[in-house]
């Protein structure tokens, strides 16, 4: 939580990412189209990430995130220069628990609002 360098990225498909989840599209507001025509490669993200994040510990609210991190990197033939761990490692079940009570409920959700999110939850609940 010391670090406040957030990144935000659209990521262009692979081509060989042949599975598309209408429900996924339907929670990030994002079709395939626009993700083919505005995202940037694989490889840029997962580099751009490595600059901004090496070395660090990063903090995840869910479980998947790592799923989906792995399937980026493997795509853009790159090893993360950071680590991904979910917030229950950094303040144990229960204190996760009661923070993720504290994030505001949205259909739709973008992994910086979501961070973002997260961040000032973890705040508010260490203040009170």
């Amino acid at each position: 939580m010391s670090s406040e360098t957030s990144f935000s990225s659209l990521i262009r498909p692979a081509r060989y990412w042949t599975h598309w989840s209408f429900d996924a599209q339907d929670m990030h507001g994002l079709t395939q189209d626009h993700l083919l025509q505005e995202g940037d490669p694989p490889h840029t993200v997962a580099e751009r990430m490595n600059q901004l994040f090496s070395g660090q510990v990063l903090c995840s609210d869910s479980p998947q995130d790592g799923f989906w991190l792995d399937v980026l990197y493997e795509a853009a033939d790159l090893i993360p220069t950071f680590e991904l761990k979910p917030l229950e490692v950094f303040v144990g079940r229960e204190a996760a628990s009661d923070i993720y009570r504290l994030l505001p409920t949205t259909r739709r959700h973008r992994a910086l609002h979501d961070a973002t999110a997260l961040m000032e939850a973890c705040r508010a609940f260490f203040k009170a």
